[in-house]
């Protein structure tokens, strides 16, 4: 059987074609010639830099950009035949205020330090989201100072450091003894722990100091006539602040994390501490005819606030 093809009349002349679509990507920039070339770079935890560069004699180092003093890479070196890196310690780095640094390599026998040239850091570093944007680089443990990367206009990988301004004040760790739990405290040295009774710009109910970064609020501290929900707030050279997470990276954190319950004589629950959805620490006040296990409760409670 034979099938006869026919043409739309809508269709133009036989001898009209469609025009060509050539869409032109821009093309990927090379490094040039005797380059160290970065094959990843980044920095993840906020206090250590991971980089690795294509196989290539001499040493990574870092070099001011102001003074042009190389300063050594304090960390893990590891060569292979593909590559050479280093996991190396910023905080080694001297001095706290703002500073910037080529990565280089230092050649042996006393050869002049080569720029390390990097592609364009998404195509070297981790990358989230849909956009394939970089990640958001933590501040260090104190919450003091801030690390990241950028790409000099001639392609050089280039470090930066800059203090944070006003760090907010972080919940490094929570202890508890049974009748107080010890929060240790990131970003403050001393000041003063208070719980806010109406939101963190509330009725201070109670005051508890920090010492050395860390604060011991006992078991009686918290008065359980004011409320359900206290809030945190961490006063230090200025206006109080919020206790807060790194990040808010969960979206329901009560029920996710697990956090300290204090008990009376009889066990039965009269605090704990819980995360509120806006990644901030506070206290949660139960009910007296509640049983020892409020989760329900909290997740309610994280639900409707959530709303709000």
């Amino acid at each position: 059987m034979r099938l006869h093809l026919h043409r739309s009349t809508e269709a133009g002349p036989a001898d009209e074609h469609a025009p060509d679509l050539t869409l032109e990507r821009p093309p990927r920039p090379t490094p040039p010639h005797g380059r160290p070339t970065a094959a990843y770079a980044a920095v993840l935890d906020g206090e250590h830099l991971w980089l690795a560069v294509n196989a290539a004699p001499g040493t990574l180092a870092l070099r001011d950009t102001g003074s042009g003093e190389v300063v050594a890479l304090v960390g893990d070196h590891e060569d292979t035949p593909t590559y050479r890196s280093v996991r190396a310690d910023l905080l080694a780095l001297p001095g706290t205020g703002s500073a910037t640094y080529d990565a280089v390599l230092v050649g042996s026998g006393g050869r002049a330090p080569r720029a390390v040239w990097t592609p364009p850091l998404t195509e070297v570093g981790p990358a989230v989201g849909p956009d394939g944007g970089p990640t958001v680089v933590p501040t260090t443990r104190d919450g003091s100072t801030r690390f990241g990367l950028e790409r000099a206009e001639d392609g050089t990988l280039r470090l930066h450091r800059r203090p944070v301004e006003q760090p907010l004040p972080r919940l490094v760790s929570v202890t508890s003894t049974g009748d107080a739990v010890e929060l240790h405290v990131g970003g403050v040295a001393g000041g003063e722990l208070h719980l806010r009774a109406g939101g963190q710009d509330g009725d201070v109910v109670a005051t508890v100091p920090v010492l050395e970064g860390r604060a011991r609020i006992a078991r009686d501290d918290v008065p359980l006539d004011r409320g359900r929900r206290l809030d945190i707030t961490v006063a230090a050279a200025g206006a109080a602040r919020p206790l807060a997470r790194d990040g808010n990276d969960l979206r329901r954190p009560g029920p996710a994390t697990l956090l300290p319950l204090l008990l009376d004589e009889t066990d039965r629950p009269l605090w704990r501490l819980v995360w509120f959805p806006d990644a901030t620490l506070g206290v949660r006040v139960p009910p007296r005819d509640d049983r020892p296990d409020d989760q329900q409760d909290d997740q309610q409670d994280d639900q409707q606030e959530e709303r709000s």
